[in-house]
């Protein structure tokens, strides 16, 4: 839940810095107030979201295309990016209940899948380097990262690890990398803020029930 004071909407982007490519963009998707928010509004907000992505995590550019052209951030690009987060939510909120994903959702994320593919590259030191292109050439860049990222984190990664954050006023997803698998919010700010409810709510149950005591009496 990002509710932090004094944060600019576009620093709130990477509250889960460095997890899976596919959480990031899922996450983008917030609560600030009670009130849920969109983080990628325009097509602005896609190319800074993406640009600070790459910068902060080299390893997300990871698809090569035949063309030099750069990525083309307008209206097209980011109805597509919310239509992948859109299935992407749902399927990890499919994994995290245990419940089925919708073959749509699965359509979705499997088309992108099909525009990529992979070659090996000859490096000048002789080692045979495998690289990932892909045949979208307007959207491929961005969008076949998350994809195989997404992918990745289903067929590869522990299921049980992936998580709701546990602050109900919060829909951010995380993969707990802890050694105990204990982590239960996305954030310790989130962890704070969701026990000051706690501790709040309970304040309030006390106060009710002692009044009911005293007109007992």
């Amino acid at each position: 839940m990002l509710e932090e004071k004094g944060r600019t909407q576009y620093e709130t982007l990477f509250l889960v810095d460095g997890e899976n490519l596919a959480l990031s963009l899922v996450n983008t998707e917030v609560m600030t107030r009670g009130k849920r928010g969109d983080l990628l509004m325009t097509s602005q907000d896609v190319a800074r979201w993406w640009q600070e992505t790459c910068q902060r995590h080299p390893e997300f550019d990871e698809v090569r295309r035949e063309s030099k052209e750069p990525i083309m951030y307008d209206t097209a690009l980011l109805n597509t990016l919310k239509k992948l987060r859109a299935a992407l939510r749902a399927i990890f909120n499919a994994l995290v209940t245990g419940s089925m994903p919708e073959k749509e959702d699965v359509a979705i994320l499997n088309a992108i899948l099909r525009t990529g593919y992979t070659s090996l590259d000859l490096t000048e030191q002789g080692e045979l380097v495998p690289r990932t292109h892909t045949t979208d050439p307007t959207q491929g860049l961005m969008l076949l990262p998350i994809a195989l990222s997404a992918s990745r984190l289903i067929n590869q990664g522990e299921r049980k690890r992936l998580h709701h954050c546990e602050n109900e006023r919060c829909i951010l997803f995380f993969y707990d990398t802890t050694k105990s698998a204990t982590r239960r919010w996305c954030s310790l700010g989130c962890m704070d803020r969701a026990r000051s409810a706690q501790r709040y709510r309970e304040a309030k149950r006390q106060q009710a029930a002692g009044k009911r005591g005293k007109g007992e009496l």
